[in-house]
C-alpha cells in the first residue's frame, strides 16, 4: 500500500493557532496547524476543536513563513537535541513560528476598543503617519489592522492600540453548540 498523502510544496507558509484562554474559563491550550489548503484546513481544525470542547479562538499568522529558514532552525535543533526527534512534527511548527523564519514583514495593530470613534481614530492616525493598511479584521475586543512597516510612534501613543510586529490575526471563535431542550 502506497503513501497517498497530499504533499504541497510552498515557498511561503501560514499557520493557524487555535487558542483556549484562561480568561474564558478554560485551561490555556494551543493547537498549531500548518496551512496547506486554507479552507479545508480551517474546516478540519474547527471540527477538532468542537470535539475537544470548550471555547476556542482561531488566529492566523500575519506574516507568511519561509520553509527554508525554518528548516535551518529545525536542523540545528535536532543536531543539538537528537532526543527531540520523536516529536519532529511539533518542532517543525515551532521552527516555522520563529521570528527568524518570517518571509514577510507586516505589522498588526491590535485596537482594543469596539468604539467606532476609536477604530476610526486608529485608522486615521495610521494613514496620517504614512502607513498603508493591507487588511482590517474585526476581533472579539475590537479590530486587527495589518499594515506595512512605517513610523508608528503616533499610532502607539493611542492607549487602546498595541503594535505587534509578528502577530496573529483573528479568524473566528469556535464554541460548543448549545443543545436545545425538548421540554
Amino acid at each position: 500500500m502506497g503513501n497517498h498523502e497530499t504533499k504541497v510544496s510552498q515557498e511561503k507558509i501560514h499557520l493557524f493557532l487555535a487558542l483556549q484562554r484562561t480568561k474564558d474559563g478554560e485551561q490555556a491550550r494551543c493547537i498549531r496547524t500548518v496551512i496547506k489548503d486554507e479552507e479545508l484546513d480551517l474546516k478540519i481544525l474547527k471540527s477538532k476543536l468542537l470535539l475537544f470542547g470548550g471555547k476556542w479562538r482561531i488566529h492566523k499568522t500575519v506574516n507568511a513563513r519561509d520553509p527554508q529558514k525554518a528548516r535551518v532552525f529545525l536542523l540545528h535543533r535536532l543536531i543539538d537535541h537528537p532526543e527531540q526527534a520523536s516529536y519532529v512534527d511539533s518542532l517543525w511548527r515551532t521552527a516555522l513560528l520563529q521570528s527568524s523564519s518570517k518571509a514577510e514583514n507586516k505589522w498588526m495593530f491590535d485596537v482594543d476598543s469596539k468604539e467606532r470613534e476609536d477604530i476610526e481614530l486608529a485608522h486615521r492616525t495610521i494613514i496620517a503617519s504614512g502607513g498603508r493598511v493591507i487588511e482590517s479584521k474585526m476581533s472579539p475586543g475590537g479590530i486587527h489592522i495589518i499594515t506595512e512597516p512605517f513610523d508608528s510612534r503616533e499610532v502607539t501613543k493611542l492607549e487602546f492600540v498595541t503594535l505587534q510586529r509578528d502577530g496573529y490575526i483573528f479568524i473566528e471563535k469556535v464554541e460548543p453548540q448549545k443543545e436545545e431542550s425538548n421540554d
